[in-house]
Parts: structure tokens; C-alpha cells; sequence
């Protein structure tokens, strides 16, 4: 319970109850001639001792009674019990002339906001016939010429009934105003959980932030992206500066920016929220990856439907050329036949392996990541090129504590490439080494495969990964394309490092910790 809540009207009454009390006794006990009580001080004392009393034991009983509810009988018993004991009160002052007849229509206006309906329209009858008797009591006791001149209480009456109907109008209509506020508020509380739900859920990163780039809200997708939670964090110089670029002119497109090492490139944008009081800004951050990744699966499924029809019309002419060439050398060609036929055949064979990878590259499904040690996909792998004959020099040198998210069969599939590649385009003597371990600076783990070959040169490597771009005479161009693209299907990066001699690739992992989506 809080202390607004605490304060309800019972107790804000207790509380005046307390300080009527003594501000009367202060008022006839401080100054030396009396100000009030003068007409029967003795029955005021004791009448506003015994009132205090009452009052602070209410008070302490209301207060320490939290959470169960009074009798139905007790508020009005109290009450009841106030309109005896100011009743008296007035009349020590002098009857209703004194002044002190007004705490009666505080105590009726009190009793209809506890009580309200009939029992607080009897407090206000109580309240009239306590008026009147106490000035029908007050003319008898000071010999008035008639006790019956009751039009000083017949007017407080009217008073009292007059207040006692507008008090519970307002309460009336407070208490249906309330419940419109009970309702409405209930409403608002499932439009925003809603909201919650939405927003938390969703794949982009939501931010709101203030004019003083103090950041109000962020969602779980935002968190991520900065491996913290961002909420009360002040928001980043890069995005202060995109975002006052996008203040000078809304329609420009922003440029793409890393909020952290170990983060995707992220797409910035930004949309007023307008709440009224407040200016405040919407800030999306879009994994520019995802989108790529997202737009990649549609090409590939465009490529797909496109490369089934094209396999099928160019595999059959190929088929028979094949054959034309085979049923050739079965006859007795010449040297130079033998020779062009050859080159026939080395041709359909690369046709029909450019055509088998495009099949693969548009079939590939979607990668299954999952977290695991680095080790347990090097071994296989090493184990598998081991048993080759004759065996290449490979070397490994990873240890058990790299951990990675990634799919192994692709990484398998990756790995075999890049070996492939070294073998076939590193000459003789040619040794590999399978290394990994964790980027100290960004926590990331790493994979280089190098050899001591003959390297790369540096207009090959402007075109590398490029799909269809080979050196080779009978390569097909799409093996480093078919990795790179592989390695951004699971968020990480294949790069050619420069080195003195020979080449070497490094995969760059996501961080193991991080849940692709």
C-alpha cells in the first residue's frame, strides 16, 4: 500500500477529529482569559478530553488495521458519538450562538462520504434534532420567554440535510467516475501489455530516447545488439549524429554503423513520438544481415526455379555432346582429334560442375546453428583428409575451450572448400594449418586455415569472392562464394588475410553466447 493509498477519508477525518481537539483545548487553555468554554468551562474540558481521547484511540486502531476492515457498526458508532460530543461542546460555548455549531456540518458532511445513502441521511437528522434540542435545552436554562424559538437550529437543519444531498451526489458521482477509471485503467493495462509483448518480441531493436538522448525504453532485441541493458544509458555519439543528420533532412538515408565490436552492422532509423508533454524519439535498429539474409533467401529461391529449368534444357545437349565425343574416341582419331576432344569433354565436365553448384547454392536450406566446441568439426575433418591417399600435409592446432554457434555441416562443408582450394592452387610441398582461438579485444572466436603456397595475388584477391570469378581453367568460380555465403547465413565472416607467403582465411564466429533469429 502506498501513502496516497494509506490516506483514505476515514483517516484524513481521524486526523481532523485530533486537531479540532486540540485547537480548541489550546484556544481555552493558552491565553489567560479563556477565548471559548467560557459559558461552562468544566463541561468543555471534559467534554474535549474525553473527545481527544476517543479521536487518538480511533486513529491508532484505524492505522494499525491495515488490511481488515472495521465492523459495519463502528463509523457509525463514531460518528454518533461526535455529534454527542460537539453537541456538548456548543452548548458549553453558549449555545448556537457561540460560534461552534459549525463542527456539526463538518461531522455531517463526514458521515455522508463514510456512510452515504440512508445512514448518512440519519447522521443529518441526528445532527438537526441535537441543534434543536440543545437550543430548546439552552432557552430553558437560561430562562428564555419562549424554549420554542428553534428557527437558529431549523436553518442549521435545512444546512445539514442540504450538505448531507450534495455530498453524496459528489460521492455519487466520484464513486462513477471511479469505476470508468477502474474500467478504463484495466483496459490501458492490456493495451499495454499488448504493447510489451509486441515490442520485446520483435526482431528489431526499439529505443526510445529524450532531448537529452537519455534513453526511456528498450526492448530485448536492442539489449542484445548492445550486450547490455540500455535503459537510463545515454545514447551513443554515432547515433547522436545520425540522428541529428536525419533532423536536417528526414528523407536522407542513413548510413549503417557498428554500436559495438562484437555487433552486426545495423540500419538506423528514426520516427517522432509524439505523447504530447513530451518530445521523445523513436530509434529501430534493423540487423542489415538479416535483411540480406532475408533478401538472399528470396533470390535463392528465384535462382532455384530459375536453375531447375535451365539444368534440365542445358544437361540434355550436354549429355549428347558428351556421348558424340566418347563414341568419337572409340573410332581411330588422330593425335590432334584425340586432342580436341579432350577439350570437349574438360568442357562439359566444367558445364555440368557449374551447373551442379548452382543447384546446390540455390537448394541450400536454411542453417540448423547450434552451440558447440570448435574441435569436435576439426577433427572429422582432419580425420577425413588423413585417410586420403596420398595423405596432405595438414596440422592442427586448436584446443578444446573454443566454443562457436554455427551449423557444422556447413562449417564442414566450408572447410572442405578452403582446403580443396589450398591443395589444388598451392603447389608442391604445400602444408595447411588449421588454427583457431578468441580475439582478445572482442571476445569473438576465430578459425584460420593457412598454407605456405603460392599465395594469392592482389588482383585475384579484389574478386575473390566473387560468384563465377576463377583462375583456374577448369574452376567454376563459386566455392569462395558458396562459403562467404555460408558464413553470413550464420552470422559470421570469411575475410583473406594479407600475408607474406601463402594464403590464409580467417572465419570470424558470432559471439557463442548470442541467439541468432
Amino acid at each position: 500500500m502506498t501513502n496516497n493509498q494509506g490516506w483514505t477519508p476515514a483517516r484524513i477525518y481521524n486526523v481532523y477529529r485530533i486537531a479540532i481537539a486540540c485547537a480548541l483545548l489550546l484556544l481555552h487553555y493558552a491565553p489567560d482569559t479563556p477565548l471559548i468554554g467560557k459559558h461552562s468551562p468544566t463541561l468543555f474540558q471534559a467534554t474535549l478530553f474525553v473527545y481527544l481521547g476517543l479521536s487518538l484511540a480511533s486513529a491508532t486502531l484505524d492505522f494499525r488495521r491495515q488490511r481488515r476492515a472495521f465492523p459495519g457498526w463502528a463509523q457509525p458508532t463514531a460518528l454518533i458519538s461526535d455529534l454527542i460530543m460537539l453537541t456538548l461542546v456548543v452548548h458549553a460555548q453558549g449555545g448556537l450562538a457561540g460560534g461552534l455549531a459549525v463542527l456539526l456540518l463538518v461531522t455531517v458532511a463526514a458521515g455522508n462520504i463514510l456512510l452515504q445513502g440512508r445512514l448518512g441521511f440519519l447522521i443529518a437528522a441526528l445532527a438537526t434534532l441535537s441543534a434543536m434540542f440543545e437550543q430548546f435545552y439552552f432557552s430553558i436554562q437560561e430562562q428564555f420567554d419562549s424554549p420554542f424559538l428553534l428557527t437558529e437550529s431549523g436553518l442549521l437543519g435545512i444546512a445539514f440535510f442540504m450538505v448531507s444531498l450534495i455530498i453524496q451526489q459528489i460521492a455519487q458521482r466520484l464513486e462513477q467516475s471511479e469505476q470508468i477509471a477502474r474500467s478504463q485503467r484495466v483496459a490501458i493495462e492490456r493495451l499495454e501489455a499488448l504493447n510489451q509483448q509486441i515490442v520485446q518480441r520483435m526482431r528489431t531493436g526499439v529505443m526510445v530516447f529524450d532531448d537529452q538522448y537519455r534513453i526511456l525504453m528498450s526492448n530485448h532485441s536492442a539489449n542484445n545488439l548492445f550486450d547490455s541493458p540500455m535503459l537510463g544509458k545515454r545514447l551513443s555519439q554515432s547515433l547522436i549524429s545520425r540522428h541529428e543528420r536525419w533532423q536536417d533532412n528526414p528523407m536522407l538515408p542513413l548510413a549503417s554503423l557498428r554500436v559495438s565490436e562484437q555487433s552486426p552492422n545495423l540500419s538506423p532509423r528514426f520516427a517522432k513520438l509524439d505523447t504530447g508533454h513530451e518530445n521523445l524519439t523513436l530509434l529501430f535498429l534493423e540487423d542489415t544481415s538479416r535483411v540480406a539474409q532475408e533478401a538472399q533467401q528470396l533470390n535463392l529461391a528465384s535462382l532455384g526455379r530459375l536453375s531447375a529449368t535451365l539444368a534440365h534444357e542445358i544437361r540434355n545437349p550436354l549429355s549428347a555432346i558428351n556421348h558424340a565425343t566418347e563414341l568419337l574416341l572409340d573410332g581411330e582419331p588422330t593425335e590432334e582429334d584425340r586432342h580436341l576432344l579432350s577439350i570437349i569433354r574438360n568442357h562439359v565436365t566444367r558445364v555440368n560442375g557449374i551447373i551442379h553448384d548452382v543447384l546446390d547454392l540455390s537448394r541450400r536450406g536454411k542453417g540448423n546453428a547450434e552451440r558447440f566446441a570448435l574441435s569436435t568439426v576439426l577433427r572429422p575433418v582432419f580425420d577425413n583428409w588423413s585417410m586420403k591417399s596420398p595423405p596432405p600435409s595438414i596440422e592442427l592446432t586448436c584446443g578444446n575451450e573454443v566454443e562457436v554457434r554455427f551449423d557444422p555441416n556447413q562449417l564442414t562443408q566450408i572447410l572442405d572448400n578452403l582446403i580443396s582450394n589450398a591443395l589444388k592452387h598451392g603447389g608442391d610441398g604445400i602444408r595447411i594449418i588449421l588454427s583457431c582461438g578468441i580475439h582478445s579485444r572482442t571476445g569473438l572466436p576465430w578459425l584460420r586455415v593457412s598454407d605456405n603456397g603460392k599465395g594469392i595475388s592482389a588482383d585475384a584477391a579484389l574478386h575473390l569472392f566473387e560468384p563465377f570469378y576463377t583462375t583456374a581453367s577448369d574452376g567454376n568460380g563459386l566455392g569462395l562464394y558458396l562459403c562467404r555465403e555460408l558464413c553470413q547465413a550464420n552470422q559470421a565472416t570469411l575475410d583473406l588475410e594479407d600475408t607474406e607467403t601463402g594464403a590464409s582465411f580467417v572465419i570470424t564466429f558470432a559471439h557463442p553466447h548470442r541467439q541468432f533469429q
